[in-house]
């Protein structure tokens, strides 16, 4: 089983590396783990496809029950120390980019390229701020509830399904609270400017609670937006077809 230790606590950090090729690092949601990112395999046909599960989700280990965004930009760095790889592509999902773009400003040297999947640097919309306190709502209610209503959302196939579920309900609940709370304050949008790497958003059409957020990047140098028809926010797990493609052509460019 790959694991990898945080350094500063010595808690063990679950990992899948699958293929080979330019390296892209997968990160999740709160609570999600790496599962929700199922149908990006078959990127490893051509790519090297590294899905941790962050500190407090999945399979890793719980290392603080109040972890903030630069925490987990950390733990992807420690990644790549563990592995040996100056660089890599990373990649995040909704909440997950947040730590994708905190990666890449921080650490630059660390990040070749960035690719968001419904990304923003702050949460600006009123939609998108309703999501994140239903977030919070079910995690402190019921997390075996809002992991059932997840997984429902983003695969039709019943073992899928039930395979994130699953996962999820490893998750601990204080931690992937903390998750949302610290990105629902969390801003990197007056940094943009300093995002240099080639940048590829995802939006599905049907977002536009979080496609607002796009306006954000208008100044970085290297953006490029790609948008799905008839797609709503889950796009790398409902519409993996089209996002793989667009993620592709991205890294191939490169």
């Amino acid at each position: 089983m790959p694991y990898y230790t945080d350094s500063h606590s010595g808690k063990a950090l679950f990992y899948e590396d699958l293929g080979e090729g330019q390296p892209i690092v997968f990160i999740h949601p709160p609570g999600m783990g790496r599962k929700v990112f199922k149908m990006q395999h078959e990127l490893a046909e051509k790519y090297r496809i590294l899905l941790p599960d962050l500190s407090g989700n999945g399979d890793s280990e719980v290392v603080t029950h109040s972890p903030d965004i630069t925490w987990y930009a950390r733990e992807v760095v420690a990644l790549l120390d563990h592995l040996h790889l100056e660089s890599a592509v990373i990649a995040g999902y909704s909440c997950g980019g947040m730590v994708a773009q905190e990666t890449a400003l921080t650490f630059p040297e660390r990040a070749k390229a960035v690719i968001l999947a419904g990304g923003f640097p702050k949460v600006e919309t009123g939609g998108l701020r309703f999501e994140f306190h239903g977030g919070m709502y079910w995690v402190e209610k019921s997390p075996e509830t809002l992991a059932k209503l997840l997984s429902h959302s983003h695969f039709r196939d019943g073992g899928l399904k039930r395979e994130l579920n699953e996962h999820m309900a490893k998750s601990d609940p204080e931690a992937w609270y903390a998750f949302y709370e610290r990105a629902l304050h969390y801003d990197c949008s007056h940094r943009l400017r300093n995002l240099s790497q080639p940048l590829l958003l995802v939006y599905g059409s049907k977002e536009f609670w979080i496609s607002e957020h796009s306006h954000f990047y208008q100044g970085c140098p290297q953006a490029k937006m790609v948008v799905i028809e008839h797609a709503y926010h889950q796009t790398p797990a409902t519409h993996y077809d089209r996002f793989n493609e667009a993620a592709s052509q991205f890294i191939d460019a490169l």
